[in-house]
Parts: structure tokens; sequence; C-alpha cells
């Protein structure tokens, strides 16, 4: 019988359902080896880990142990962000997403590290909290959503919920070689969540599979779930070369032809787009001004609701990591971004996400195709800069690049493990479809998983 630590929800429920094995036994299981593992520094701590001695079965997620990134709030356990101010905030409710996911009968497995306040892409921090990616632990797990996707490639959950501001849950799931899934902003409730932006921010999920992302997502969406659509045609896909394909790490380009060649032998339509879909000034201009511009009212707003009588200015005045101090110190002395600023990037967004949305209808495709990430996992003790192939590039908006688009539009997104680099390294394939088309845009993507490698064993990493 395959190991439990690889199997995916679906078929750990299964499994319970059989009675191949029970839902005590299962957590106990995976209970074992995040205490194995605990040198990934996928988990916040120990005291958010104490999962009931009698895991429910009943519901779709009955028994199923779930990472929850600590920027998302479960009654009782902390909630710190992995940021100072917080170390000592303890809600006294849940958020409406774990609430809809203990009712399905989830079962915490721990809180898990996130790159501070959710405003790095890395999963970099200056304390004990840097989650390694169990792929190559010399290698940083992305972010901000680091822990919950190194828990996943790990084995140690079947999936796991995080939040993407700009490609938070993406961006990880990519690097650890999991699948990732940013729904249609407003798709999940935000009640509860530790917000930086919200316009941008939405909780997300990562899991080893497309269908239990279908499953999750019935559960967080609280929509009613809905037979397999009938066999249609081979897909079409835009490949938007001069906005997304440019400028990748040559073992990147590698693996993303390798993976085109298997869509295009399948049947598949793959349609360049070579001239560019959307001004990519204006779309990092907007991905970046709006969650500045709203960060300090959205962390006084979370706050507040907990009854706390911390401000946001008094969050960030603590926050510990260089990167993120250097983002948003500059607030404290009244150089944020202005009003005209603010509403100048919002129009961007609109005139971007238009012309986007433009391209692919006049391409007849259902979604864009590119790589989620430009250069395979950094490697630990990364900073403001990269290496992209030869050259030496800035890391927030390298990392970024494909991802922000969905982001700022409020579109749907998924990531998908499409291959490995000569140095054993995920590369992640990026779907994005127009706003509110996320279970088209998941059917889509359980079509194109069965064209791609399929997920490796997680692999058993060598901690120092």
């Amino acid at each position: 019988m395959t190991a439990s630590h690889l199997w995916t929800l679906r078929q750990a429920r299964a499994a319970l359902g059989r009675g191949a094995i029970d839902a005590v036994e299962y957590l106990a299981r995976l209970t074992e080896r995040k205490t194995r593992l605990a040198g990934l520094c996928a988990f916040v701590g120990d005291a958010a880990a104490r999962p009931p001695a009698t895991p429910p079965a009943a519901g779709p997620l009955g028994g199923m142990p779930l990472a929850v990134k600590d920027n998302i709030d479960v009654a009782g356990v902390p909630t710190t962000a992995c940021t100072p101010a917080l170390r000592h905030h303890t809600p006294g409710r849940d958020s409406v997403v774990w609430e809809r996911c203990a009712e399905a009968g989830a079962v915490l497995m721990g809180k898990t590290t996130l790159h501070e306040l959710a405003y790095g892409v890395t999963g970099a921090h200056p304390g004990e909290l840097t989650a390694r990616n169990p792929v190559a632990p010399d290698r940083l797990a992305g972010g901000s959503s680091s822990g919950t996707a190194a828990a996943v490639a790990a084995g140690v959950v079947p999936a796991g919920l995080g939040t993407d501001t700009g490609g938070s849950i993406r961006i990880p799931a990519a690097l650890c070689g999991v699948v990732g899934f940013r729904p249609s902003t407003g798709r999940y409730p935000h009640q509860g969540v530790v917000r930086i932006s919200p316009t941008r921010d939405t909780v997300g999920v990562m899991a080893r599979s497309v269908e239990d992302v279908q499953l999750l997502d019935t559960v967080l969406s609280g929509a009613p779930p809905l037979p397999d659509p009938p066999p249609s045609a081979p897909p079409v896909l835009a490949l938007p070369r001069a906005a997304a394909w440019t400028e990748l790490d040559p073992e990147v380009t590698r693996v993303m032809r390798a993976a085109c060649d298997s869509l295009r032998d399948a049947g598949w339509s793959l349609r360049e787009l070579p001239e560019p879909v959307y001004d990519t000034g204006e779309l990092m201009e907007a991905a970046t001004a709006v969650p500045l511009a709203e960060t300090p009212a959205a962390l006084t707003a979370y706050l507040s609701h907990h009854g706390s009588p911390l401000t946001g200015e008094a969050v960030i005045e603590e926050i510990a990591s260089p990167d993120v101090r250097a983002l948003l110190a500059p607030i404290l002395t009244g150089h944020v971004v202005g009003p005209d600023r603010y509403h100048a990037a919002r129009r961007a967004a609109r005139r971007t996400a238009a012309s986007a949305l433009r391209a692919l209808r006049l391409s007849e495709a259902s979604a864009f195709m590119s790589p989620t990430t430009v250069t395979p996992a950094p490697p630990l003790g990364t900073g403001r800069w990269v290496e992209c192939g030869d050259r030496r590039v800035p890391t927030f908006t390298t990392y970024i690049r494909n991802t922000a688009a969905a982001a700022v539009w409020g579109w749907p997104s998924l990531t998908l493990p499409a291959g490995y680099t000569s140095h054993g390294l995920p590369v992640g394939l990026l779907l994005d479809a127009p706003r509110h088309h996320d279970r088209q845009l998941l059917a889509l993507g359980r079509r194109c998983a069965r064209h791609l490698p399929p997920f490796p064993r997680p692999p058993e990493p060598e901690i120092t």
C-alpha cells in the first residue's frame, strides 16, 4: 500500500472510507513526520499544533489534517503573521475560511511560517522562521506562504491554506513543486485574516493534485459541487510571449518548452501572442503601489475586529525583517502612496485587465499560460538580488513578474508542477483565466496536469 504521507486528500479520504486506516492513526503518522522534519521550519512553534485525540471522520474533509498560514485565524491559536508586534495575539474566534474547513471535518496540523506580514516572495526571515524547500533544503521555499508550501511538498499534510496578494500562493507552490490556486478576488471569505491589501488579498490553497484543490474550493467558496463536464475539444491556450516568456532562466525555458510540446502532442492549441498584451510598467506599478497604500488601514481594521488597541503603524514599527522594513518603514515618516498615485494605479489595473481580456478573447483561448516564476527556488541567504541564468536581478519584482497580473486583475490563477531543472528544482506552469471562471480554470488545470510529469514522491530532506 502507498505510504500515507504520499496520499492526496481524496486518496486519504478513500483509505479512511474503506477502513484501511482510521483518522487517529493517519493523524499520528503525519504528526510523527512533522516532528521528524521540524528542521524545515514549515511550522510556527508547537503550541499551534495540538489536534484532537479523536479527529472527526464525517464531512468532505473528515479527519484531514491541514496546514494553515499564520495570518489566518484559528480560535485559541496565536496568529502572529511572523511579526513581533503580534507575537502574543491569540484570536478568540475562527476565520470564516477555517470555520468552513472545520465544519467539513478538517483538523489543524499547525500554523505555518510566512514571509513577515506576507510582504515578500522568498519566505526569508531574520529569526528561526525561514522555511526551507523540501526538494532542496539549501534553497528557500518561496513566499509569502512558504511554510504551507513546504509542509505540503514534504508530505506532512496533504493540503493547506495560504494567502495571495501578488503571488504568495503560486510562487512557493511552484518553487516547491505542488499545486497552488489563487481564486477570483472575493470568492473566499476574508474575515479573520491579517490582510495587507483588501483590494488584492485572498485566501488560497495548496495541494498535491488539482482534484484536491477542487474539493477545497467547494468547501471554501460554499458553492455546491458540480459533476465533471463532458469531454470537449482540445483546449486553446494563449502564450503572452512579450510579457511573460522573456528573460527566463535557461532551465525554466527548457522545462516549459517540454511542457508545451507535451500539450501540443495531446492536441492542445497554443497560440503565440508576440505583441505586448498589456503595459508591463503599468501593471507593476498597480501591483506595488496599491498594497503599500492600503496596508496601514488594513492592519488596523484587522486588529480593531479583535478589540486590540494596536494600530497598523504600531505593527510596522516593530517589523524585524530588513526587506519588509525597507518597504513599510517610510509610511511612519509620512512617505506614503498618496491618493493621486493610488487612484492612478487602480485605473492602470483596470486598463491592463481590459487589454488582457481583449487579447484572450481575440485569440479564442480559455486562459493564458506562462512559467509561474522566471527562475527556480533561490538559495538560502538570498536578499534583494537573485541570479537568473547569468544575470543578477531584483528578487521581489523578478518573482512576482508573472504572478502579479492575475492578482491585479482579480482573476483566478493556478500553478501546476511542470517538471524539473537539471539540478532537480521544480518549475511551475501558470494558467490565468478571466474573473469568476474559477471552476472552468480548475477543470482546465485538471486536464492539463494529465500531460505533465506526475507529482513526485515527497523527498526525505537531509537537514543540517
